[in-house]
């Protein structure tokens, strides 16, 4: 008989908790010279297709004051959505991270184009005021251009806040270990999103050096790592003085991504 990975699973009542380490993907630890950060909570994001439609035109015989530019709205968009995402700088984001236009000839003004939309916050009521903003703003623009606004909203997954009796845990053992308990919100997803639905969940991170991210240079300094690891100890250590561990701890390491060499 084949096994079933099902029969493998831990019945959700024998999990304490899900502690996540990961390398930070951005610049906040790195500009405040600090290796490690607790994780207060998990954004969720919303994400969508806007699409700007026209008929097209030729690039030299249609004068400038009577063009119909669904490539022209789109960039008029694009900056509408990022002052909407600076109007809220410190709680969200706001990005466009891809562009399909047609007919993307050179002597045709454009006829159709599509842009994404990817907003997160850790304060989902938040993040969904920003997108009926930046939905309002879709169509003023394109009312305005004459033109015709598509919005496909493709994906949308809630904020997974961190236990917070975990992240006073880490607080603590951040202070008694001489270290600077610096929060924050992590603005991309991870694995703990998911075991949020079964038992509590946190997380740290390491700095990322630069703040580079999902680019060749990525990495982690070792002794960071191994300054985490500690800390990890201690925590449970502490924890375990605290509760009786007749249960699992799943710990999740992902700390051998790109380690520096010294």
């Amino acid at each position: 008989q084949e096994p079933n990975i099902r029969d493998s699973a831990l019945p959700s009542p024998e999990i304490i908790s899900f502690i996540e380490p990961h390398i930070g993907l951005g610049p906040v630890l790195d500009e405040a010279n600090l290796f490690l950060g607790i994780v207060t909570a998990i954004a969720g994001a919303k994400r969508a297709n806007v699409t700007f439609k026209v008929r097209e035109g030729h690039a030299g015989t249609t004068p400038m004051g009577q063009r119909l530019d669904s490539l022209a709205a789109g960039g008029e968009w694009l900056l509408a959505v990022e002052a909407t995402g600076l109007s809220h700088a410190a709680d969200a984001v706001a990005t466009v991270g891809q562009i399909q236009n047609r007919p993307n000839a050179v002597n045709v003004t454009s006829s159709t184009t599509q842009l994404s939309l990817d907003v997160r916050s850790e304060n989902n009521a938040l993040r969904d005021k920003l997108c009926t903003e930046i939905e309002q703003k879709s169509q003023s623009i394109a009312t305005k251009r004459q033109l015709e606004c598509l919005i496909d909203w493709t994906h949308e997954v809630p904020a997974a806040p961190c236990d917070t009796q975990w992240v006073e845990r880490f607080e603590t053992l951040f202070k008694n270990n001489g270290l600077t308990p610096l929060k924050l919100p992590s603005g991309a997803g991870h694995d703990t999103m998911a075991m949020a639905a079964i038992c509590p969940v946190s997380m740290l991170f390491l700095r990322s050096p630069l703040g580079i991210s999902h680019h060749p240079d990525e990495q982690v300094l070792l002794e960071d790592v191994e300054q985490c690891l500690s800390i990890l100890i201690k925590t449970l250590d502490h924890t375990n003085k605290l509760t009786t561990w007749t249960s699992n701890c799943i710990l999740k390491a992902q700390l051998t991504i790109n380690i520096a060499k010294h």
